[in-house]
């Protein structure tokens, strides 16, 4: 499996998210770069920085409830994952 992984310059430059914002969601422990000393985000991590921006900035979802909604995902693409192994190839 080839893994994009990128620094936070490099994510914030692919996704447009500014790079106090990745900083701030790290802090926050809304994402959880594997290395939090010298961040690098995977795929995942991207993908998630780019949710909460568009949560924030587009939905008008307020911090207290980023938590929440990031738990409801986590909740569901685990029953996503669950789900598969019980259907047949």
């Amino acid at each position: 499996m080839n893994h994009h992984h990128r620094k936070i310059e490099e994510a914030s430059d692919y996704c447009g998210v500014p790079r106090e914002m990745i900083l701030l969601f790290i802090k926050r422990e809304w994402i959880s770069p594997l290395d939090q000393e010298t961040p690098i985000l995977d795929e995942e991590d991207v993908a998630r920085v780019l949710l909460i921006w568009e949560l924030r900035q587009n939905f008008g979802v307020n911090d207290e409830a980023i938590p929440i909604i990031l738990n409801l995902i986590d909740q569901i693409n685990l029953m996503h994952l669950e789900l598969k192994k019980f259907r047949i190839h």
